[in-house]
C-alpha cells in the first residue's frame, strides 16, 4: 500500500514545467525530481531549485511546511495530493506538444545539402555495412584480455555523420535520463521520437560499445532515417494521430499528455497563514505605534493570518501602543488612537474565521491573554488621567 503524498509543480517562465516536489509525511523529507522530457535549461532551473528545496529544509520547516512556503513562488503550482510517489514520477515522464517542437527545432531545414547526404548516406547501406564485425576479444601475453569493440565501416560512419549534419544529434534531449528509445511494434517512429533515438543511439556509443550495432539490427536507425527524411519533405504529413497514447514507461517510447488516471492540480484555497500556515486565513494588517516626545515610531506586521495568529499579533501590537503610544503631543492626540481604532476593525476580520487546521509552516503564535487582562496596557491611563486632570484644572481656573 503506497501512502499518499503532497507535491508541487514548478514551472519556468515560458511555461515550461521543469520539475516537482513532492513530500512523504512519513518519510519526513522533500524529494525534487526533475521532468524527463524537459529542455536542458529547465534542468539546470531544476538543479537551483533543488538547492531551495535543501534550503528550506534546513531551516526547520516540516515537509509540507517547505511545499507551502514554495507554493507562492512565481510559477509555482499550489500543493496538491497525489496517490503515491509513483503518481508524481509519472508527471515527471509525461511529455508535451511543446517538448516534441523544441526537438523538432534543433533540425535544420535551411541546409538542403545535408538533408540530401542524409538519404544518400543511408540508401548506399550494404548488408556488409549492417553486419558489422567485432575486434579485441584476445588475451594479452600479460593475461589481460582486449574489451570487444566494434569496428563501423565508412558508410556506417559517413550516415552517423549525415545525423548530426541535419540537427538530429542533439543535447536538448537529454538521453541518459530516459530509456533507449526502441521501435514500435507497428514500425514507425514520430519525428520527434526519430530526434530522441538518434541522439540515444549515436551519443550512447560511446559509454557502451555496440549501440549503433543493436539499432542497424534491430531497424530502429533506418527508421530514423525515414521519419527524418519524411518529415522535411513534408512535416505535416509526417506527424502520425498518435497523441495521447500512453505506452509502458520501460518500453523507451514516451508517455504523452493527456493521461486521464493522474490527478489534477485543485483551485487554489482560502489564503493559508504567514506564520503557521494554518488555513482559513485572511488578509489583515495590525500596527503598532510608539511616541518619544518629539520622535515617532511606527510597526506594521500584514499579510494573511488565521484566528489563532490574528489574536496573537493584534494583542501584542496593541498592548505595546496602549504602553508606548502616547508620549508626544501628535501621538497622544492622533496616532495612537487612529492606531488602536485600526487594530480593533482589523480583529473584527480574524475573530470571524473558524478555528484553523493544522499548521505546515511551524509553530502556531499563542495568543495569550486578552489585552485587558495585561498590566502594562494600563499604562495608557497615565496620559489619559493627566489629560482629565489638566481638563479638570482648566475648568477650575476658569471659575
Amino acid at each position: 500500500m503506497t501512502n499518499p503524498v503532497h507535491y508541487i509543480a514548478v514551472t519556468a517562465l515560458d511555461g515550461e514545467v521543469i520539475g516537482y516536489a513532492w513530500a512523504d509525511a512519513d518519510a519526513g523529507d522533500v524529494e525534487w525530481i526533475n521532468r524527463r522530457a524537459s529542455s536542458t535549461s529547465a534542468y539546470e532551473a531544476g538543479m537551483e531549485w533543488y538547492r531551495r528545496i535543501r534550503e528550506a529544509r534546513d531551516r526547520g520547516l516540516t515537509p509540507l511546511g517547505v511545499l507551502h512556503l514554495l507554493s507562492h513562488e512565481p510559477g509555482v503550482g499550489p500543493v496538491t495530493e497525489a496517490p503515491g510517489a509513483e503518481a508524481v514520477e509519472e508527471l515527471a515522464r509525461i511529455v508535451t506538444p511543446a517538448d516534441d517542437q523544441r526537438l523538432l527545432t534543433q533540425l535544420d531545414r535551411d541546409d538542403p545539402e545535408a538533408w540530401r547526404e542524409l538519404a544518400d548516406a543511408f540508401d548506399a547501406l550494404t548488408d556488409e555495412d549492417r553486419d558489422v564485425q567485432w575486434g579485441g576479444g584476445q588475451k594479452s601475453p600479460s593475461g589481460a584480455i582486449h574489451m570487444p569493440f566494434p569496428k563501423y565501416s565508412k558508410g556506417v560512419d559517413r550516415a552517423v555523420q549525415a545525423l548530426h549534419r541535419v540537427g538530429a544529434v542533439t543535447p536538448e534531449h537529454r538521453w541518459m535520463d530516459n530509456p533507449m528509445p526502441t521501435l514500435p511494434p507497428e514500425g514507425g517512429l514520430r519525428p520527434a521520437d526519430a530526434v530522441r533515438a538518434a541522439t540515444a543511439v549515436v551519443r550512447g556509443e560511446k559509454f557502451c560499445d555496440g549501440t549503433i550495432d543493436n539499432s542497424l539490427r534491430s531497424g530502429l536507425l533506418d527508421a530514423v532515417a525515414d521519419s527524418l527524411r519524411d518529415w522535411y519533405t513534408d512535416p505535416a504529413a509526417a506527424q502520425p494521430p498518435s497523441w495521447g497514447a500512453a505506452p509502458s514507461p520501460d518500453s523507451g517510447q514516451v508517455r504523452r499528455l493527456p493521461h486521464p488516471d493522474l490527478p489534477e492540480p485543485p483551485d487554489p484555497t482560502l489564503p493559508m497563514c504567514r506564520f503557521c500556515g494554518g488555513s482559513p486565513a485572511v488578509d489583515v494588517a495590525f500596527r503598532a505605534h510608539r511616541g518619544l516626545v518629539v520622535l515617532m515610531g511606527f510597526r506594521k506586521t500584514d499579510g494573511p493570518m488565521c484566528m489563532t495568529c490574528g489574536l496573537a499579533v493584534y494583542r501584542a501590537l496593541t498592548a505595546h501602543t496602549l504602553a508606548w503610544g502616547w508620549w508626544s503631543p501628535l501621538s497622544l492626540f492622533v496616532f495612537a488612537p487612529l492606531t488602536l481604532l485600526r487594530n480593533v476593525l482589523a480583529a473584527r476580520k480574524v475573530k470571524k474565521l473558524p478555528p484553523p487546521g493544522p499548521g505546515t509552516l511551524g509553530p502556531r503564535y499563542d495568543p495569550g491573554v486578552p489585552v485587558r487582562r495585561r498590566p502594562r496596557a494600563y499604562i495608557a491611563l497615565v496620559p489619559v488621567l493627566w489629560v482629565l486632570f489638566m481638563i479638570v484644572m482648566g475648568l477650575s481656573g476658569g471659575v
